[in-house]
């Protein structure tokens, strides 16, 4: 009978590049569904900037009026584990709301909108390696 060996150090290396790849091709997958979902709203009309601009309703993501929360959007990936989000101030209270504004949601649904594909993304990314 014969004796395989493993180097349990390059087999480490390996499984935590494919981990890697694999959350960042999450990652990258989800900031891509977020950054799709800003469309002109179905909530009230006005003028800002010279410009007609259309306001997302309540429970639509945020409509694009600078592109600046769009453009801010991005995918921060540690050892085990992926963060998608923006720095930009008033992010958290469009998400979830305040007292004076309903919530226009964008990162939550895109989880929610893609749990069933985000398996077949991790491991078509790690596979990559």
């Amino acid at each position: 009978m014969s004796r395989v060996e493993i180097d349990k150090q390059k087999f480490e290396m390996i499984k935590a590049e494919k981990v890697r790849n694999g959350l960042q091709s999450v990652g990258f997958f989800l900031e891509s569904d977020i950054k799709r979902s800003f469309k002109p709203g179905h909530g009230r009309t006005y003028i800002i900037h010279n410009k007609i601009h259309r306001a997302s309703a309540p429970g639509e993501p945020p409509a694009v009026l600078t592109g600046r929360l769009r453009s801010s959007i991005a995918t921060d990936l540690g050892v085990n584990y992926v963060r998608i989000g923006s720095n930009v101030e008033y992010a958290k209270s469009l998400e979830y709301g305040t007292s004076k504004v309903a919530a226009r949601p964008f990162l939550r649904p895109a989880l929610e909108r893609n749990k069933r594909e985000i398996p077949r993304v991790f491991k078509e990314g790690a596979e990559k390696c």
